[in-house]
């Protein structure tokens, strides 16, 4: 079983070669991308797949999501997700659904035009999070931007081909991707991440906040 201190990682025998030393707090490469999508956007509804500290406590920090008003998390890790819950169950904005199988299958069941963001960052394995991903894409969605997390996963990349809008953040290793069926800038976010990635952890929440509000 892989160890699921954060979000769940994939295996990394897929993964292609960089240049770019992984990162220390490897789970956490996403976060930074998450803060400044919130800073360009009006995030009020969070679906994410697959739960975890980076993650849920990125959604649920007031100061990183101004404008939250609910987080929904899909997992499949009851173990998991019942140590998340102790964490985060005082907070009436987050809900947790807990699924038999995976997580891939529950996706149809979600509506997911209801939601500003979806984080795609679930399972044990790479087959089972390319799943996730291609049963997102294959519903369309035109309203929320997604992001991926292990974007350098070749399966995932393939897995969201069919979204028309497609960029890959590599400051950290792993990369997140951001994908969507709708135009986005990725621009200044770029410039905020490339500015601050060699200074910056990706877990230091309160700076990068500062980072990006200060542009």
């Amino acid at each position: 079983m892989i160890a699921r201190i954060k979000n769940s990682a994939p295996l990394r025998l897929y993964a292609k070669y960089f240049s770019t030393p992984r990162a220390r707090t490897d789970y956490a490469t996403h976060v930074p991308i998450l803060i400044g999508l919130a800073q360009m956007r009006e995030v009020r509804n969070v679906l994410e797949f697959g739960c975890g500290y980076y993650s849920t406590f990125t959604f649920l920090n007031a100061l990183a999501f101004r404008h939250l008003e609910r987080l929904q998390s899909v997992e499949n890790d009851a173990v998991w997700a019942e140590t998340i819950r102790e964490s985060a169950r005082d907070d009436n904005r987050w809900k947790l659904k807990l699924v038999n199988g995976e997580i891939a299958n529950s996706v149809s069941d979600m509506d997911l035009e209801s939601f500003d963001l979806i984080l795609i960052d679930d399972s044990k394995n790479s087959e089972q999070r390319s799943a996730t991903i291609r049963s997102v894409a294959s519903r369309h969605p035109q309203r929320p931007l997604i992001v991926i997390h292990d974007f350098e996963v070749e399966e995932y990349r393939k897995a969201a081909s069919s979204f028309k809008q497609r960029h890959a953040f590599r400051v950290y290793n792993p990369e997140t991707g951001l994908v969507s069926n709708t135009a986005i800038d990725v621009k200044p976010l770029t410039r905020v991440l490339k500015s601050h990635a060699k200074t910056l952890e990706p877990d230091d929440l309160e700076r990068w906040i500062d980072s990006f509000r200060n542009h």
